[in-house]
């Protein structure tokens, strides 16, 4: 969205007032390529744990290129997303540039395309990535739903198992997100299997709380990865207070160094609505993260 959104800055300023949220997920290109200097003046002093997602970009170069992707096998998907990938490592210099400090801490990219991804050419795509200049960012690998034959991917990118492989090979680590897990095997419990799995592997970033369900909601159709809210904001969400407690449990007492939130909230909700919203999800993390 554009800076001239009225309500932006306001949010910012609430969020950054809250002694509980230590940064911001940044979508790229978005803020970053087109208003850098107003971004940076947004994002709070406070914040030592701002990322940047790749998963905008990286779905909407697929629109105009199925084969676009870092594990591509199609050597000219590859080399556009590795292109794609310096564009944002030039954002987060800019970023640094602007703000005088190392101002993102991740980094999340992807295993696309769909359905042909390649565990080899990901890896050779993170290899030429690692050699880059990242600021302080470290780069993680955010799993997506895998692709799996009669079932309608949201993303359909590598399975988890391989995304594993890749990042134990590497010495990178893994960023799960619970809807795009749930979505992935339409339950709910996968998401904790994802996060117990990446544990035992020694190969966990951290975790974000981003809901889905069974049932068409104002947020779209079953399945979706949608960003549904907490179950408490919208009952066909399968994000429960209880699951998310569970799995926070989980990804804190097994070395994850963040947890987060991300979800879509109703389109005409007020700044103090869409900051309980998330708070909801706050509140339910185990008590070991909050001390």
């Amino acid at each position: 969205s554009l800076p001239e959104a009225k309500m932006q800055p306001d949010y910012y300023r609430l969020l950054a007032s809250q002694d509980w949220i230590s940064g911001i997920e940044i979508p790229y290109p978005g803020d970053v390529a087109e208003h850098a200097t107003w971004l940076c003046r947004q994002i709070s002093p406070n914040w030592d744990f701002n990322t940047i997602t790749a998963i905008p970009g990286t779905m909407q170069n697929m629109g105009g290129d199925p084969l676009f992707g870092l594990a591509s096998p199609d050597d000219d998907g590859r080399v556009a997303a590795l292109q794609f990938v310096k564009r944002i490592a030039e954002g987060v210099k800019q970023m640094s540039d602007l703000s005088g400090r190392s101002l993102i801490r991740k980094v999340q990219l992807h295993s696309a395309p769909t359905k042909v991804a390649n565990k080899e050419a990901l890896e050779s795509s993170l290899e030429d990535i690692l050699q880059l200049d990242w600021f302080g960012a470290e780069i993680v690998v955010e799993h997506c739903d895998r692709y799996i034959p009669g079932q309608t991917p949201e993303k359909g990118f590598l399975q988890l198992s391989d995304e594993i492989e890749v990042c134990k090979k590497l010495g990178l680590k893994i960023h799960i997100n619970w809807g795009r897990s749930v979505v992935e095997g339409r339950d709910a419990r996968l998401a904790l299997e994802h996060i117990n799995e990446c544990v035992r592997s020694g190969v966990l970033a951290g975790v974000f709380f981003s809901g889905a369900g069974p049932y068409d909601t104002q947020y779209g159709y079953s399945w979706i990865d949608g960003h549904l809210p907490a179950a408490c904001d919208e009952p066909a969400s399968l994000l429960s207070a209880e699951a998310i407690n569970e799995c926070s449990q989980a990804a804190i007492g097994g070395g994850a160094e963040y947890v987060g939130a991300k979800i879509c909230v109703p389109v005409q909700s007020t700044l103090s609505t869409r900051l309980n919203m998330i708070k909801h999800i706050y509140e339910s993390t185990s008590k070991e993260e909050k001390k």
